[in-house]
């Protein structure tokens, strides 16, 4: 399975969608309405690395599973790092 946390903190897994793959939001399935499974959980652990035979593996626990991804994407700090390099300097001050 793949999956990332997004740069808002929301978790997305790699579906198939009418022949495309895209890493759709995940839900929070023990909550009324829409709210997406991310860090704002306090259940949402951060996800841990696993070795087996040279193959790396994450681990995601959340509140009551623990997922496994063979690939596994972190943009949480993206966001901040996009800012600061699109940010122009004002060099006359």
């Amino acid at each position: 399975m793949k999956g990332k946390i997004d740069f808002e903190g929301n978790l997305r897994i790699l579906r198939k969608v009418a022949g495309e793959e895209k890493y759709l939001l995940q839900h929070c399935p023990f909550l009324h309405g829409w709210k997406p499974c991310g860090v704002w959980c306090p259940l949402f652990e951060e996800p841990q690395t696993y070795k087996i035979k040279d193959k790396i593996f994450w681990n995601l626990a959340l509140c009551k599973k623990v997922l496994v991804f063979e690939d596994f994407i972190d943009e949480r700090g993206e966001k901040i790092e996009k800012v600061i390099t699109e940010m122009e300097l004002d060099e006359t001050e």
